[in-house]
């Protein structure tokens, strides 16, 4: 009776533990390696563009992509553009004021199915404000992975940012692709 209470209790933990396994092998984390986030800003003359190489968060996909929870910390002080003095103005309290807020953070809210694929909303923290947003993604699982793809603008004033509204368009085009395994 031993040997049997035993080996049943073994085998409930060898299944536990691979279900264990299956749960946590659908959060993916993210990374700038497998995270872009690109943005493009315009103003009457021209545009420029730059991105948020330095971030980490999970993609935690699930069976259902509508059930899957996003969460990304972007490091500001991080921030590229396609011209040095221009990042420097970016960090500066003109715009992101970096010194004072170092993090920007998503995390999603809802998921949900639509005829183009999903829409993700949640809330961003950026700037000092939180403000929830909603974007049009394409989301699939294949191989163990998971990966977004969207494109979709935001207004840099709904986070207070208003500097130079005579000169720069207060609507910035971002582009995020998750690739992560």
């Amino acid at each position: 009776m031993r040997r049997t209470t035993g080996s049943m209790l073994l085998a409930a933990l060898i299944t536990l533990g691979g279900l264990a396994m299956d749960v946590s092998a659908a959060e993916h984390k993210l990374t700038g390696d497998n995270t872009k986030i690109e943005f493009v800003g315009t103003k009457k003359d021209g545009k420029h563009s730059g991105s948020f190489p330095k971030l980490s968060g999970t993609f935690d996909l699930g069976d259902d992509a509508t059930k899957a929870k996003i969460s990304v910390t972007i490091d500001m002080e991080g921030l590229e553009s396609d011209d040095p003095k221009l990042t420097g103005h970016l960090k500066s309290p003109d715009f992101f004021e970096t010194k004072k807020y170092p993090d920007a953070k998503f995390v999603s809210k809802t998921i949900k199915s639509d005829k183009e694929g999903y829409t993700v909303t949640g809330d961003l923290t950026m700037h000092g404000k939180t403000k929830e947003i909603s974007f049009p993604a394409k989301i699939t699982k294949a191989d163990g992975g998971a990966s977004l793809t969207s494109e979709f603008k935001i207004k840099r004033s709904d986070w207070g940012m208003t500097w130079g509204t005579d000169k720069v368009d207060d609507a910035a085009q971002l582009t995020v692709k998750i690739k992560a395994k």
